[in-house]
Parts: C-alpha cells; sequence; structure tokens
C-alpha cells in the first residue's frame, strides 16, 4: 500500500512539471477563490467575534466542500485501479505548483532583464506589496523571498500532509469497515489514497484562504484571523523541514551552506510569520546576499550585490530543494516498507 501512494506522489510532480496548471475554468485552486470571495461577503458583518466565527465557518465549510468533491471523483474512479491512480494523481497535482512557482521567478528575472518596469510589473503578480518604485535590488530580493517561501507553502506542506494522514489512516484502518464497504470503498488502499489527497486539498484550501484573507487590514483583520493562525500551525514543521533541505541543496550545489545554517539560526526568527523566515534565511545564507522586505525584516548579510543572476541561483537551490524532498520521501517509503 505504501508503494500505491509514493507511485501517486511521484507521478502527480510528473505531471506537475510536464504540464504544469489545470486551465483556470477547471482548476480547483481558481474555485477555492472564488468561493472564498463570495462567501466572505457574505458573511462579512464588520465585528469582531462575529467575523472570527464566519471565518472558522467558512474553514471548515470550503474544506469539507473540497473533501466531498474529491473524495466522491475518486470513488466514481475506484471501479479500475489504473483509472484510479491516474485520478488520484491528477487531483494531488493541483494542490502543489512546482512548474508554475518556478517559472514565475524565471519570468521576472526574464522582464528584469529586459526592463526594470517590465519586471516590477511581472512581481506584482507575486507578490502583495506595491512594486511600483521597487529598486531593481529589491525586485531581486522580493523575488528570492516568495521563491524560497513559496517551496513550504505550494509543495513541501502540501505532500507532508498528504503522507502525515496516509500513515494515519493505515493505522486506525487496516481493514474496510462496513461504511467504507457501503459507500463503494472495497479496498483498504482507496481508502488510504483518499485520505491522504484530502488531506493535501484541507491544506491548500487553508492557505488559500490566508493568502486572500489572511491580512491584517480592516477588511481582513477578524475574518482572516482562523485561516491564517491555523495557516502557521500547518506550516511550522514542514518550513522548518524546508530549510534543512535547503542546507542540504546548497551543500549539494557548493553554495556556502555553512552560512546558510548560520543565518537561519540568526535571522530565521525576524520575520512576522513564525515559518517563512525560515526558507528565506537558509536561501539568503546560501546565496550570501541580504534578503530585504523595508521596514519589516533584514535576513543575511550583504555579502554580495543584488542582480539577476541571484535569481537564477535561487531557483537552481529552489529546484535541487524540491528534488531532495522527493528523494527523501521515496527513500522514507522504501524503508518503511521493506522495515
Amino acid at each position: 500500500m505504501e508503494k500505491i501512494i509514493l507511485i501517486i506522489i511521484l507521478a502527480s510532480f510528473c505531471t506537475d512539471l510536464l504540464f504544469g496548471e489545470f486551465p483556470s475554468p477547471i482548476h480547483p485552486v481558481v474555485w477555492m477563490g472564488k468561493l472564498i470571495e463570495r462567501m466572505k461577503n457574505l458573511f462579512f458583518q464588520d465585528s469582531k467575534y462575529i467575523d472570527i466565527l464566519s471565518g472558522i465557518l467558512i474553514t471548515i465549510s470550503l474544506i469539507f466542500i473540497f473533501v466531498l468533491l474529491f473524495t466522491i471523483i475518486l470513488i466514481f474512479s475506484s471501479f479500475n485501479l489504473i483509472l484510479f491512480l491516474i485520478t488520484a494523481s491528477l487531483l494531488l497535482s493541483t494542490t502543489f505548483s512546482v512548474k508554475f512557482l518556478l517559472r514565475s521567478a524565471k519570468e521576472v528575472a526574464l522582464d528584469l532583464d529586459e526592463d526594470i518596469d517590465k519586471g516590477r510589473k511581472s512581481l506584482s503578480f507575486l507578490v502583495s506589496r506595491k512594486t511600483s518604485k521597487l529598486s531593481l535590488q529589491e525586485i531581486v530580493s522580493a523575488t528570492i523571498e516568495t521563491l524560497t517561501e513559496n517551496v513550504v507553502d505550494s509543495v513541501v506542506s502540501p505532500i507532508f500532509y498528504c503522507i502525515i494522514v496516509f500513515f494515519l489512516f493505515m493505522f486506525l484502518f487496516p481493514n474496510s469497515s462496513p461504511f467504507f464497504i457501503k459507500i463503494g470503498l472495497t479496498s483498504t488502499y482507496q481508502i488510504l489514497v483518499i485520505s491522504a489527497v484530502a488531506a493535501s486539498v484541507s491544506y491548500r484550501v487553508v492557505n488559500t484562504l490566508d493568502a486572500m484573507v489572511g491580512y491584517k487590514d480592516s477588511t481582513n483583520i477578524n475574518i482572516g484571523w482562523f485561516p491564517a493562525k491555523l495557516d502557521d500551525v500547518l506550516n511550522f514543521i514542514p518550513a522548518r523541514i524546508t530549510s534543512m533541505l535547503i542546507v542540504l541543496a546548497a551543500f549539494i550545489l557548493s553554495f556556502d551552506y555553512e552560512q546558510s545554517w548560520k543565518i537561519i539560526l540568526k535571522d530565521a526568527n525576524l520575520t512576522p510569520s513564525p515559518n517563512s523566515g525560515y526558507p528565506m534565511a537558509a536561501a539568503a545564507g546560501a546565496l550570501n546576499v541580504q534578503l530585504n522586505k523595508p521596514g519589516t525584516y533584514k535576513l543575511g548579510e550583504s555579502k554580495k550585490c543584488l542582480t539577476i543572476n541571484e535569481i537564477k541561483l535561487a531557483i537552481k537551490l529552489s529546484f535541487v530543494t524540491i528534488i531532495l524532498f522527493l528523494v527523501g520521501i521515496s527513500l522514507f517509503f522504501i524503508i518503511f516498507a521493506y522495515w
């Protein structure tokens, strides 16, 4: 059974790397965004406690909706093993984004190399801060920050919870229970795979909510409180795993892995988020640069000027980090299977 979920995870990564994102009309994350906007407008009352409760209700409702949707699709495909594996791989691939993440950073570098205003506009699609007056170094810094931070959100966390819940359900339900048989799931592997994909999509719901309503402005501070805090909790372990993988990737690439570790210890907790500072600090140290969000944080030591080349190096560092994560997952499953 461990082999099945590993096959699905690896197949979903290959699908993402080869084909990228689903078209917007059928992409679940796009649907999430539209539902979040509608539910936010419906529930917003401009009252602290009512809006906090609304945020909790929206989070639970969206998780239920998308877990139910993914479960129904998987149940309908469960009559054939090959179809089930393909469907599970496709659905899982919608919960993370490797190709889009790396390509977005590359596009900023290409646009910035052509024209700084074009680079600013390209960056504006990736970050919430205003980009119209950013200098070249500030654009490079923001690109590296969002790239490395999103290695956690867009890759490591959804797969981390997919695996955690898979093993949790494997121990809880070693055999098909009467309830699962009633709804058409006669094989234990079907239950395990559905629960694993459900965990991944649940994380994606929380993370999308945090991205859309997790801001501390007057409109979102209350309604976004619960999803923002839950997102912090869910990313706590994956962020630290990612920072360790970045150090290892720096070692493999002959970057400054010692500085990477040093900056994690020194600067990782300087960001408002309890998690984002870890991968960003690791990358800053590995690249020997300082990542600076004016008025908010400075990570790393400015041993080199931030240039377009640093974006390219950060992309390489992030890609190797993701590959190491996949290798680590594969080794974990192989060791567990033959333990």
